[in-house]
């Protein structure tokens, strides 16, 4: 809902404030007071294209803020989220836009600068100007096809046409990512199959190549090794010379002095474990020796398997781990990719299943389509002979989606279209509602939809331009009924010349020029009881020489009260 706009240096406004409320809001004023102002500040808010010629002469730029009342939740809501633009406390969205003299556009919503595209989107959400061609109703017939289902109370058909939709999609959209790039995955598979038979082949474990390498240490240096240990052997276990004998005789003088002098025992015992330990080392190396073997052939197989290893480790990983996991990750890509083969065929089956189920559906759609199209033709014919157009006809035409072949008839809203189209008069021929040349026929004919529609169309504001156009007396006083009963259900905003449809305002401003120093000034009052007796009473003709005019409007306004009441009654 609008709950203020302010305007500054805007055609020939300086500084306007104008406050709006729930129900109907009625702005009438003297012809060329500038009424249209407001629709046109509004429309330049909500992302109108600017023209430099609408800032007020002398100024350098004009702006326009609005102030809306939205739910917490809703399309709005969304909208923000998606561009992280914060909500203030109070709920208020406040939509700012800047005309530079220069040429240059600038939008703001709750502070945050945004694209013009983005303040357009959110118009859509908030207000519908009727009247004018740049109607949302008329600008997007996609909405024609959302109110029929909303009318048809189709809604929950709809959406399960749409679940059926969404899996036929998602099942096409498996089956073509499957047989995409067959030729790539022929290669892939022949490589993957070829990585496993190459890792399989080489039967590795964890450690082996550690083990493989000291084995290789030992080959490549074994005379080394055995030169060591002969060495080694030939000092310890020599002629009377060597380690082991000299140890020997040690052993046995500290034993024969240990009998003179107990002291030198615990040497010769010494002496003889250090023989005994002597003893092991000799057989340990002698041992040692005797294995100790040269095999070229083995020493040729450990080069060629840690050559193995090293080509592995190139390819796949630097541990026997790692690669050992590159063939598990590598077979279960190849099972996969095996499995596709079996999946292409059960998807086939799959999406015949689906496309059949979602045609039958899509059929039983139409046919409520078709039935909500005639309901909701009927009535707006009888709405708009209520308003004065007994000639006039409507009707929804329903168009089947063309489209390449079966499937490509198949749309995410159905299996047609839908719009509304008008003809004025008989013989005439219908057109779309943007072909309409009347603008009081436009914004009646929106009245009759509207009203039929009040309670599925959740456009929270809805401002009727040149609504009362042609008409008058008691057709005028239907209008004012059939605007104050859509007000109902939403916020309406109407510009009027017609006492008989003001008088039925819940708020009712009045625009008016004046001249102060030499320039033009706009302004937006609003009007008390007393004040709208005198506003009614000169679009009745009044002046101070005759005051019939203003008993007529007490008249008017007593009556529209009235009747007011009663409806509110009824429907309490």
């Amino acid at each position: 809902m609008l709950r203020e706009i302010a305007i500054r240096h805007f055609t020939v406004v300086d500084q306007v404030r104008a406050n709006f409320g729930f129900g109907l809001n009625v702005l009438t004023g003297e012809t060329g007071a500038g009424k249209s102002i407001v629709i046109s500040a509004l429309s330049l808010a909500l992302g109108a294209r600017g023209d430099t010629e609408l800032i007020r002469s002398g100024e350098g730029e004009a702006v326009v803020e609005a102030a809306f009342a939205i739910p917490d939740a809703g399309p709005v809501q969304d909208l923000l989220a998606a561009q992280g633009i914060p909500m203030p406390e109070e709920d208020d969205l406040v939509v700012r836009r800047h005309l530079a003299r220069e040429g240059r556009s600038r939008a703001y919503v709750n502070g945050t600068m945004t694209g013009v595209a983005m303040v357009k989107a959110l118009g859509e959400h908030l207000v519908d100007i009727l009247g004018q061609h740049e109607s949302v109703l008329l600008q997007n017939p996609r909405r024609h096809l959302e109110l029929l289902d909303a009318f048809g109370v189709l809604t929950e058909e709809v959406q399960d046409y749409q679940a059926l939709y969404r899996r036929w999609q998602a099942l096409n959209a498996e089956r073509d990512a499957l047989q995409q790039g067959e030729r790539e995955k022929a290669q892939r598979k022949d490589l993957l199959e070829h990585q496993i038979r190459e890792i399989d082949a080489a039967h590795l474990t964890e450690g082996e190549e550690e083990a493989v390498q000291a084995e290789r240490a030992i080959l490549t240096h074994h005379e080394k090794l055995l030169l060591a240990v002969e060495e080694a052997y030939g000092r310890l276990e020599g002629d009377e010379r060597g380690m082991l004998s000299t140890l020997f005789a040690v052993e046995a003088r500290l034993r024969e002095a240990g009998r003179i002098d107990a002291r030198l025992s615990p040497v010769g015992a010494m002496a003889d474990e250090a023989k005994t330990l002597l003893k092991e080392v000799v057989l340990a190396l002698r041992d040692y020796r005797d294995r100790l073997d040269f095999d070229p052939r083995r020493l040729e197989a450990i080069e060629e398997r840690l050559h193995i290893l090293s080509r592995l480790k190139k390819k796949y990983g630097v541990t026997a781990g790692e690669i050992l996991a590159y063939g598990e990750r590598a077979a279960l890509e190849l099972k996969r990719l095996e499995g596709a083969e079996e999946r292409l065929v059960s998807l086939d089956g799959e999406i015949r299943g689906a496309e059949e189920a979602l045609w039958e559906r899509g059929e039983r759609l139409s046919s409520g389509r078709a039935e909500a199209a005639k309901r909701l033709a009927q009535a707006v014919v009888g709405e708009l002979k209520q308003l004065g157009m007994a000639r006039a006809d409507f009707r929804v035409e329903l168009k089947r989606v063309a489209g390449e072949d079966r499937r490509g008839s198949l749309r995410p809203t159905g299996l047609e279209e839908a719009e509304f189209l008008f003809a004025p008069n008989p013989g005439e021929g219908f057109r779309p509602l943007g072909k309409i040349a009347s603008g009081g026929e436009l914004s009646r004919t929106m009245l009759a939809l509207k009203n039929i529609l009040a309670s599925v169309d959740q456009t929270p504001t809805l401002l009727f331009d040149e609504v009362d156009a042609g008409i008058g007396g008691s057709m005028a006083e239907v209008v004012g009924k059939k605007l104050w009963r859509v007000s109902r259900e939403r916020q309406v905003i109407c510009i009027t010349h017609l006492p008989q449809i003001a008088a039925f305002a819940d708020v009712h401003l009045r625009v008016e020029k004046k001249v102060e120093r030499g320039r033009t000034e706009a302004r937006v009052l609003p009007l008390a009881e007393e004040e709208r007796v005198e506003e009614l009473g000169r679009m009745l003709g009044g002046s101070e020489k005759s005051t019939t005019p203003f008993k007529h409007a007490r008249e008017l306004l007593r009556a529209a009260a009235s009747w007011k009441q009663q409806q509110r009654k009824g429907a309490g």
